[in-house]
């Protein structure tokens, strides 16, 4: 036996020795040694990317995971993928903390008669559903299943689980249903559809309420094509909403509404179009004789625009040639959600369907998608009791559910309520039987988030705990239901179907690339006109809402709340009010003032739709007499129901404010909300002359001019592009192991993240963007201050941190103009099993030491070590840091500054680009691209 023999049988002894005393009666199916040679393509030490699906959210992004010893370590976006496109938002980013979160359910729970909850086995909990599911039957009781949006495979083995017991499927629910814009699309169009809007295709692009790069039904897809809008200077994008958001932050024309008042404006454009000639042919008559009468005047003061304003919009609107207008989001939002839904499909109908500006061959998958008027009806039959067994999935609908309604005393009519989740919330608060869902990562699985597109989920984790998939269990409860199985497990079920369906090729595609494109013929989309002349002859628009109003909105961090379990989105701060954890109210300064507000101060709103305290952040650019309340900040969001189109109303009117007199201390990570003229982000750059051109002599220095051989890591960060939207924060958080401190640490200006997001507001309340990191200076300040050498220039142009030679003076994070240095006050230990979620190729930093941005130093290395072994060099495009990969509006680019031929050379050599504070000297190497 030779030396290599010896080490690799000691590896698999000792390895199996140690399983063996543990105990555990579950095993793995493979043991990875280092000793042992790489088989079925796994090597110890080595990153594999698989496909998958993200979860978080409806949208359903296409996810490659990164895995490292059988465990996925970070997420990218899927660069073929149709729907992202490679970008991923803050809360893909996030959802892996799901995955490994401490509180995950873990076991079956059955609530005793106390209200408390106590483990059971599986076999356990089907046998008590069965039985109550035959004793609802003998009683007379219907049986019923509420799931969130559900598709694919999944979504037949439901109506086949609920078809063999009897069990009645309810529409889905979804707090975000956008009933009223797929009842309006149905009515007019015969398509009760939500279509993808061309946003990269139109050259003017108008959104009422919409908030296309936060949450609006698919975020990232949207992003990335308005960074198409942005790069172009001869398109237009103009938003209105009657609030502040990201949206209409990085719209080139904000125009702030009256609450209410979508409707009166509409109805102006629609009039105001349908007679010029472009569009007389296609509006016919009749339906303009239908139409409301209404006037500049009267528009100006219902909307609360200026006349000039009106007539700029409505200019705009004749001389585009691919004019696209989206309505949705908190334009849907209240009594008038319907008139607003339906007078923009009109227009859409009148300007952007002509060019193909509404692709419905493409159209988000809500078919089975219903409204709160569902939930009335299931809180009215509970309330009755005319229900057995309810079943309650992937849904948080006692949360969702306006106060009104009483579904929460409804509940506690049925016989026995039963919720499947991962995570509790106020809807597993209210079951008698819990059983946990296994995660995305966890299970095999499809998705149609799109007509034409099916997404893949694979296993790349083994399952934690007693988790089952939701197919699995069902099959189980229905083999033990009816003694008959459908399939061994919900793998194989999956196979089944996927055979039936797919050819041996396009299956075989479908794991490699995880996903399939099945191509949809475009529909012919032709407008109703009896429906439509019926509509305009019943169109009724109350007035607008009564100030002041408070806007309930949804979150870019937590989405509609579903989201705000994982700590990781409370550490990245909100992008427009920069605060991280907690919740509060924005306010326009002027109002604050009126009621002698500052940030922190509790302010008390009551009206007949709600009431709340909330702590006071003022937010520039607020319209006055509004207020921002994000939706994660109240328990019950929803403040009634429009009796029409089933939407929740997300509006607080006629409020009465109240100073309390007490004062929280925010979290607020911003320093000042203004350049203070230091020229941060310049003005856009003036074209000059050839002969006009200003020089300037060489710079003159003391140090030694830097020389690199092959490589100078460079990074260019185009503000243009840049929405603020933070996924970039949250990537770089989990790339390279960043603590997560929470909330005291946050007070106490302690917080270690790497990459910031600085909102900077003029005096007009807009908005630009500035991603800070470590510049990674060619004359770096923080090098020459260490007194131990930790701080060095490595030559590659990177500015490095050799860890345990720091000492922690903390005189590079004095000396550092750009206060990006981040220092260790405690030894950061997360709660088992988030300690899993590790990237092993950077090290975990201890207490006292200092850290920074290091271009993601580790990718570099496993890029320039493959192009080793092919004896090249690293090639443009090969590497990119996890920010850039991540963003989904493309405005994050890293390269090798010496490659003439690369991208990031072009960039950095643009006239637009520029150096932060440049003129102290510093020569970063991260250029930013001013905005145009």
């Amino acid at each position: 036996m030779d030396r290599r023999q010896f080490l690799q049988m000691l590896g698999l002894v000792s390895g199996a020795a140690a399983l063996s005393s543990c105990g555990s009666e579950k095993g793995q199916k493979e043991l990875v040694s280092l000793l042992v040679p790489a088989e079925d393509g796994i090597i110890p030490g080595t990153e594999t990317w698989q496909p998958s699906t993200c979860c978080e959210c409806p949208a359903h992004c296409g996810l490659l995971a990164r895995i490292r010893e059988n465990r996925p370590v970070k997420l990218e976006g899927n660069p073929r993928h149709p729907v992202n496109r490679g970008g991923l938002c803050l809360r893909g980013q996030a959802s892996l903390w799901r995955l490994y979160h401490p509180q995950r359910l873990q076991t079956p729970l059955k609530r005793q008669t106390d209200g408390r909850l106590q483990a059971i086995s599986w076999a356990q909990a089907l046998t008590e559903i069965t039985e109550a599911l035959q004793l609802s039957r003998q009683q007379g009781r219907k049986n019923t299943w509420l799931a969130g949006r559900t598709s694919g495979t999944l979504n037949t083995l439901i109506e086949g689980f609920c078809d063999s017991l009897d069990i009645e499927r309810l529409a889905e629910f979804e707090p975000f249903s956008h009933a009223a814009l797929r009842q309006s699309y149905g009515l007019l169009f015969d398509r009760a559809d939500l279509p993808r809007y061309r946003v990269d295709q139109a050259n003017l692009l108008i959104t009422i309420g919409a908030d296309l790069l936060e949450t609006f039904l698919s975020p990232v897809d949207y992003t990335a094509q308005a960074s198409t809008l942005a790069a172009d200077q001869k398109r237009h994008w103009m938003h209105l909403e009657p609030h502040y958001s990201l949206t209409g932050a990085n719209a080139d024309d904000r125009l702030v509404l009256t609450p209410g008042s979508e409707g009166a404006l509409l109805l102006w454009l629609l009039q105001s179009l349908a007679s010029q000639s472009r569009y007389r042919s296609r509006w016919p008559q009749a339906l303009q004789d239908l139409l409301p009468s209404t006037d500049l005047a009267a528009t100006a003061v219902a909307t609360g625009l200026k006349p000039q304003q009106l007539q700029e919009l409505t200019s705009r609107f004749v001389q585009a040639k691919k004019p696209l207008l989206i309505v949705g989001g908190v334009a849907t939002g209240h009594l008038n959600g319907q008139p607003v839904a339906l007078l923009g499909a009109l227009l859409q109908w009148l300007t952007a369907l002509p060019w193909g500006g509404l692709d419905f061959s493409a159209a988000e998958n809500y078919s089975r998608v219903g409204s709160l008027l569902d939930l009335k009806e299931l809180s009215q039959q509970l309330a009755a009791d005319r229900i057995g067994v309810l079943f309650i999935s992937r849904c948080n609908p006692v949360r969702h559910s306006p106060t009104a309604l009483g579904l929460q005393a409804a509940l506690a009519k049925a016989q026995l309520k039963v919720g499947l989740a991962d995570l509790a919330d106020d809807t597993t608060d209210q079951m008698d039987l819990i059983l946990p869902l296994a995660h995305g990562l966890e299970t095999w699985g499809d998705t149609e988030p799109r007509r034409g597109i099916i997404g893949l989920l694979q296993p790349l984790a083994s399952p934690r705990h007693q988790a089952l998939s939701e197919g699995d269990l069902l099959l189980k409860l229905l083999q033990q239901a009816t003694g008959k199985s459908q399939a061994a497990n919900w793998e194989t079920y999956l196979q089944h179907n996927w055979q039936k369906r797919f050819s041996r090729a396009q299956l075989k595609q479908f794991m490699v690339d995880g996903f399939l494109i099945a191509p949809q013929p475009k529909p012919s989309i032709h407008l109703n006109r009896v429906r439509a002349a019926k509509a305009l002859q019943n169109l009724q628009m109350k007035a607008p809402l009564t100030l002041p109003v408070a806007v309930i909105a949804p979150s870019i961090r937590s989405f509609d709340g579903r989201s705000r379990s994982l700590e990781l989105l409370s550490e990245v701060p909100d992008p427009l009010t920069t605060i991280s954890y907690g919740s509060w109210v924005s306010v326009a300064p002027q109002s604050a003032a009126l009621l002698r507000l500052k940030d922190g101060d509790e302010l008390q709103m009551k009206s007949t739709d709600g009431q709340s305290k909330q702590p006071v952040r003022l937010q520039p650019g607020q319209p006055s007499e509004v207020l921002t309340l994000p939706m994660d900040s109240l328990p019950a969001p929803a403040a009634g129901i429009d009796p029409v189109t089933g939407e929740a109303l997300r509006y607080w009117e006629a409020l009465k404010l109240t100073s309390t007199g007490k004062l929280h201390r925010l979290p607020i990570l911003a320093g000042s909300p203004s350049q203070q003229g230091r020229g941060l982000i310049p003005k856009p750059v003036q074209h000059k002359k050839k002969n006009d051109q200003q020089h300037h002599g060489p710079r003159a220095s003391f140090y030694p001019e830097p020389q690199y051989e092959n490589y100078r890591w460079t990074m260019a960060i185009d503000l243009q592009r840049c929405v603020g939207c933070s996924a970039c924060v949250a990537s770089c958080y989990i790339e390279n192991n960043v603590p997560v401190v929470g909330a005291s640490d946050h007070l106490a200006g302690r917080e270690m993240s790497w990459l910031r997001i600085e909102p900077f507001y003029d005096e007009h309340g807009r908005v630009d963007f500035l991603p800070m990191l470590c510049q990674h200076c060619n004359y770096a300040p923080c090098e020459a201050v260490c007194p131990v050498y930790a701080a060095y220039h490595n030559p590659e142009g990177l500015n490095v941190q050799v860890y345990n030679r720091c000492v922690g003076t903390r005189y590079c994070s004095n000396n550092c103009p750009y206060k990006v240095r981040r220092f260790n006050w405690w030894q950061h230990k997360r709660t088992p099993p988030l300690d899993q979620l590790r990237n092993p190729d950077v090290p975990v930093r201890s207490k006292g030491m200092m850290e920074k941005c290091t271009l993601c130093l580790q990718r570099i290395r496993i890029a320039k070590d493959r192009a080793k072994d092919d004896k090249r060099l690293v090639q443009d495009g090969e590497v990119t840091t996890a920010c850039a990969q991540s963003c989904p509006a493309g405005a994050i680019v890293f390269g090798n500054l010496l490659d003439k031929e690369s991208q990031i050379y072009r960039l950095t050599h643009s006239q637009r680009a520029y150096r932060v504070l440049a003129e102290l000297g510093t020569e970063p190497s991260v250029h930013y691209l001013r905005p145009e």
